[in-house]
């Protein structure tokens, strides 16, 4: 009886250690951008995801007047380690935007990035109802393995099963572009030549890592150029909070599970020897 009991206890004890590392793996470290609101994006939940610079330069100037979005050179963020997300949630129902804390997981196929509301419109006026971010994802997650080649989609939801989209990776390459620097600088300043009918963005970013220098000068400048006509729609708040979830709490119940059994075998082996001497 005390064998087969030691013996399940022992396969419980090899499932939790098996069972953790496949927690910890998935977890991948991930940080907002820019924040807002901004009617153009779009009336239903999208993702989209660029992985270098020249895709999301290009997705920069498709947008026209409507372009509220920093260069490359401003994000404090590096394609070759890092790759974007923006996530619009849409028509919504105003009174809130997107927080900045981003939990990000990869399984199976798909990396999951799960956002949360937060109070107020993060800058922009009262009416407006149409929030976004834009988020940086870690190529590697946590423990060091490249999740990007073997995902399918990037997916988003913010609390509730409706405002889930995804964008899917099979047309993309995961490796980004070796020399993307030399597109950046033709988009810059469409922001700052559209005087009039392009909308105000009110961008303050904080980095959280080793930002690139001197490239935060350029922002202000389209920032003013930009605010002729038309009231803030779009605002970033000025402190990114980094994002970590490497708490394991799998490995807490295996070390509780590790000390009952001691002490249960401790009790065994006395009440044994106890009976031995009766």
């Amino acid at each position: 009886m005390k064998r087969t009991f030691f013996g399940v206890a022992l396969g419980l004890v090899a499932l939790l250690f098996l069972g953790s590392p496949s927690q910890a793996a998935s977890a991948t470290a991930a940080r907002y951008q820019l924040r807002g609101h901004l009617p153009e994006l779009g009336e239903r939940p999208t993702t989209r995801v660029f992985l270098t610079q020249t895709a999301y330069d290009a997705y920069r100037s498709s947008l026209g007047d409507a372009n509220v979005f920093p260069p490359a050179s401003s994000l404090f963020m590096s394609f070759d380690k890092e790759i974007l997300a923006l996530y619009t949630r849409g028509n919504d129902t105003g009174g809130r935007c997107l927080a900045t804390p981003i939990l990000a997981a990869f399984s199976g196929d798909t990396l999951t990035a799960s956002l949360t509301w937060q109070s107020g419109t993060c800058g922009a006026p009262s009416s407006a109802h149409y929030p976004f971010i834009l988020m940086s994802i870690a190529r590697q997650s946590t423990d060091g393995t490249a999740w990007l080649q073997s995902a399918r989609s990037v997916c988003a939801v913010v609390d509730t099963p409706e405002t889930s989209a995804c964008a899917s990776l099979s047309a993309a390459s995961p490796s980004p572009s070796p020399a993307p620097t030399s597109a950046a600088p033709s988009p810059t300043p469409s922001p700052a030549a559209s005087a009039s009918p392009s909308p105000t963005a009110t961008r303050s970013l904080t980095p959280t890592q080793s930002a690139p220098p001197a490239t935060p000068t350029p922002s202000p400048a389209s920032t003013a150029a930009a605010t002729v006509s038309r009231p803030p729609v779009a605002a970033a708040s000025p402190t990114p909070v980094a994002n970590d979830s490497e708490t394991n709490y799998l490995l807490y119940a295996m070390l509780v599970a590790i000390a009952f059994l001691v002490l249960l075998s401790l009790f065994l082996s006395r009440s044994g020897g106890a009976r031995r001497r009766h």
